[in-house]
């Protein structure tokens, strides 16, 4: 691990440059789809994978342990010293030591002071919510600030995630759903979440 903090890693591939298709490896991935690109990209880079040997499960939801997992994964799995406050986090889990070091530098909030809930699906705006304090950890630029007014639901946008979905809309992280709305406590799907990613590494770069 470097000795300072970077923004992402420069080993990062653009997918579609290695002569290959990461997607085509899943049964279930739509090759001409929206997500084709986010799909390749994340997989070629390690970041998601398949829900089986031959299916990606796009429009299945991601849960808050595999979310905050993958920002761990981003930044090279570190090992912290940190006494987790989460009952619900058990020690030997394959993602405790991702919720640790997200909680230790206060990326991931608990959804009360003591439970993390790992297995809920990960909402649009906690996702938003997540991936702002990541950036912020990362010295990235947080200061843009979208319009949510566009949308028609912007009163089902959480306190707690107003700036952060202000954020990622004027960073064109997250679009609304095509039909005006938000949908801030919507579920975020997997193929969501591989576009989400890619946006952001390829904004923040350095």
């Amino acid at each position: 691990m470097p000795a300072s903090r970077v923004i992402v890693s420069a080993s990062f591939v653009e997918a579609g440059h290695a002569g290959s298709c990461p997607s085509a490896a899943f049964s279930d991935l739509n090759l001409s789809g929206w997500y084709h690109e986010a799909t390749d990209y994340v997989i070629a880079n390690g970041l998601m994978n398949g829900v089986s040997a031959d299916e990606f499960d796009p429009s299945g939801t991601l849960t808050r342990a595999m979310m905050v997992t993958l920002l761990w994964r981003l930044e090279e799995e570190p090992v912290v010293n940190y006494l987790l406050p989460f009952e619900d986090v058990p020690e030997d889990t394959w993602y405790t030591e991702a919720v640790r070091w997200a909680a230790s530098e206060g990326i991931v909030l608990g959804t009360s002071e003591t439970t993390y809930d790992p297995a809920d699906p990960i909402t649009r705006e906690q996702l938003a919510a997540m991936l702002y304090r990541y950036a912020s950890y990362k010295d990235c630029d947080v200061s843009g600030h979208g319009d949510l007014s566009a949308f028609t639901d912007t009163d089902r946008v959480s306190a707690y995630a107003a700036d952060a979905l202000a954020w990622a809309v004027a960073e064109e992280l997250v679009n609304g759903m095509g039909d005006g709305t938000l949908q801030p406590r919507g579920n975020a799907t997997r193929a969501q979440t591989a576009a989400l990613l890619m946006r952001f590494v390829e904004a923040f770069a350095s």
